[in-house]
């Protein structure tokens, strides 16, 4: 991963150069200078903004979360328990997969320039056909402007538009639900510009990691010849045997502690312990 000195990244319609302390993980937000290769991000901070957003919030709506989720929208009672958002691009593939891109299923064109700003182009078709849009967030390496409606839950985007939980740097890619007054999909309120992140939302359930039980260790009883926990009577007879040679070992493997092939006096000795007192 790349150390980001900046980054160019779109909210709300508006982009913003993030600017990173070479030594502290934490991004400043301002507007302009954004004609730059966009290096992977490590962490930012959003700071709540009353800016005005310089490409207007328009553009195919579709379903966050629900039944309809992905579906076309205009409203959001077109998306029952979901939220009407709308739709981001984001690059799929190539050197800067995960970055933002204005044009979902097409790609800006400097050849139609945009009516607020000369200096921006506008959309070669797609689902914001003549929308006006920077070349500079145009996928390289010949990827996809991807349409999304999913954005990170949590982490440094969190409120960003990602297509898959590799775009979130560690974090999980959702599709929340909730929706900004101006239409973008949010998690929460800090998500917002203006207002507040509406909709109950619908979010991953987490699976809570099962606690292993740690199986107790057997007890070593010297003596137990059939493995029940206590020595008995019968079983010092055997190893008595044992040692005199009239049994085989496999009579009372459990009386050979030291495993030498045969029945000694300290054995016996501790097989009778473990009978008066139990086994330890």
């Amino acid at each position: 991963m790349v150390k980001a000195l900046a980054l160019c990244k779109r909210w709300h319609g508006t982009v913003f150069r993030i600017d990173f302390s070479k030594t502290q993980f934490h991004g400043v937000l301002s507007l302009g200078n954004c004609n730059m290769a966009r290096p992977c991000m490590l962490a930012l901070t959003v700071f709540a903004l009353t800016l005005p957003a310089l490409l207007t919030a328009s553009g195919q709506r579709v379903c966050s979360s629900g039944e309809r989720d992905g579906q076309p929208c205009t409203e959001q009672v077109d998306c029952g328990d979901g939220g009407c958002v709308l739709v981001q691009g984001v690059c799929d593939g190539g050197s800067d997969d995960g970055a933002d891109c204005d044009c979902p299923l097409s790609t800006c064109n400097l050849g139609a320039t945009c009516s607020n700003d000369p200096e921006l182009g506008s959309c070669g078709g797609g689902l914001k056909a003549g929308e006006c849009c920077d070349v500079a967030f145009n996928c390289s390496s010949g990827s996809p402007c991807t349409p999304t409606q999913k954005v990170c839950l949590d982490g440094p985007l969190k409120g960003f538009p990602c297509l898959r939980d590799a775009h979130c740097f560690g974090d999980v890619c959702w599709a929340a639900g909730r929706w900004c007054e101006d239409g973008y999909p949010c998690v929460d309120d800090d998500d917002c510009i203006q207002g507040s992140c509406q909709g109950t939302g619908s979010f991953p359930t987490l699976t809570p990691t099962p606690v292993r039980t740690p199986t107790p260790t057997p007890v070593r009883c010297i003596g137990d010849c059939d493995g029940d926990g206590s020595v008995t009577i019968d079983n010092i007879l055997t190893m008595v045997n044992i040692a005199l040679d009239q049994a085989p070992l496999t009579s009372c493997s459990a009386g050979d502690e030291n495993e030498d092939g045969a029945i000694t006096v300290n054995e016996l000795i501790a097989a009778v312990n473990a009978a008066l007192l139990g086994c330890r």
